[in-house]
Order: structure tokens, then sequence, then C-alpha cells
């Protein structure tokens, strides 16, 4: 995932999310109003403090935990966990990148084995499927009007699936962070399968407003679950 981000930092943005038609809307929003932000990877460690300090042995700096709320959330349902025993923070790791920059470039979910209703079945799942994996971007100027037409843009031309998303208010300062969630369809293959719209503020009344692709993401986490089932089918 270190690797991922790294090169993630210097590739176009739309040809990260693509593929996309050149100059059409989603590659034309994504690059005016999109800047890559992070790749994104969930790890489980002995302990939450376990994992924080294997992280800081090997001079990523990981930033202090925060509680995670949508991939928490997720867990709970894809598991069907009781909310009370799923407990998983995020941190950052600030990578030095191609560009010279040091940036906060990888976002790590920490669901440590002291939770007690993660067992080895969850293990095997996540290990084999990396669910949690995705890239994402940060949008500027989150207002409702341009992201509707990303959203749009990415549904209609990129081959994306609306996932949801969800506000996490200890997250990214004192307004919170919003995420939004996509996947991509099966019918529109590439490296990356899973995306993320990072925005400052609260905007559940926009997430709301926009109703889940139950069916087609259904069909893409089967056809995931397939591949690693089969990777080299007849």
């Amino acid at each position: 995932m270190i690797r991922h981000a790294r090169q993630a930092s210097i590739t176009p943005v739309a040809e990260l999310v693509g593929p996309v038609r050149p100059g059409g809307a989603a590659a034309r929003l994504t690059e005016d109003h999109c800047v890559f932000d992070h790749c994104a990877v969930l790890l489980l460690p002995r302990s939450l403090t376990a994992g924080l300090e294997y992280l800081e042995r090997r001079g990523l700096a990981p930033t202090p935990p925060v509680p995670s709320t949508v991939v928490r959330r997720r867990l709970i349902e894809r598991y069907g966990l009781g909310p009370e025993d799923c407990d998983v923070h995020i941190t950052r790791l600030q990578l030095e990148l191609p560009s010279g920059q040091r940036h906060p470039a990888v976002e790590v979910f920490l669901f440590p084995r002291t939770c007690p209703d993660l067992d080895d079945r969850i293990e095997r799942s996540e290990i084999a499927h990396g669910f949690e994996d995705h890239t994402a971007f940060t949008v500027a100027h989150p207002d409702p009007p341009l992201l509707a037409r990303l959203v749009a843009a990415w549904r209609r031309e990129g081959g994306l699936h609306w996932e949801g998303g969800g506000y996490n208010p200890r997250e990214g300062g004192p307004r919170g962070t919003t995420v939004m969630y996509f996947v991509r369809s099966p019918a529109n293959p590439s490296g990356r399968r899973r995306f993320e719209l990072h925005c400052a503020g609260d905007l559940t009344s926009f997430i709301s407003g926009i109703a889940v692709d139950a069916e087609t993401v259904g069909h893409a986490y089967t056809a995931w679950r397939r591949a690693v089932r089969d990777p080299h089918p007849s």
C-alpha cells in the first residue's frame, strides 16, 4: 500500500479513477476539483498499542489514532458483529513522496485481535479480499451541487457504484470529515477497485439523499470474492 500511495501521488487523478473518457465530465471534474489524498488498508494487530508500535519501529510516524465510524459500521454489517466489541481506529502514515513532499499518504484501519468477535473467519476474509482497501481524493470545496455532478459523472462514465458513506466528527479537525465510497463495476476492470471522496465538514444530508446502488455493489463484491477463490478461471 505504501508503494501504491507513492505511485498514486505522481499519477494524474483522472488516470487513478480511469478508465474514463479523456475530456469527459468525469475526467474534467476529477482533474479540476480532486487531489490525491491517500491509499488505505486494514490491519489486524495483536492490540492497538502493538499495531502503532509496529508502525513506529518502521519509521512510518503514525498519527495519533482516532476511532473509526464508517469502517467500524461496515465491519459490523459485513460480519454481524456486536457494536460494543468492534473497536476500530484510524491512523495515518507520513511518507516521503517522489515529489519530495512529506504527506500522510497511507490510511491504516487498526482492528485489533483483542476484539472478542474477531475470529479466524473474519481475519482470513479481510486478508484475502482487502475489502477496506481504497484510493482517496480530497475535494477542496465540497459543496453539494459540485458533489452531485461529480458523483453522477463517476457513476455514469467511470463505471463506479455508490456505496454510501458517513461522517466522523473526530477525524480531520474541528469540522470533522465526511467520506463517500464507490466500488468499481467488474465490467470496467482496473487495478483500483474502491474509491473515496474525502470532504471536510458534515455532509450527512447530501449522503442520505443518494440511494446506495445495493444490487450492483453486491454484484461487484461477489465478483471480487470469486476472483480470489478462482484467480485463473478456465
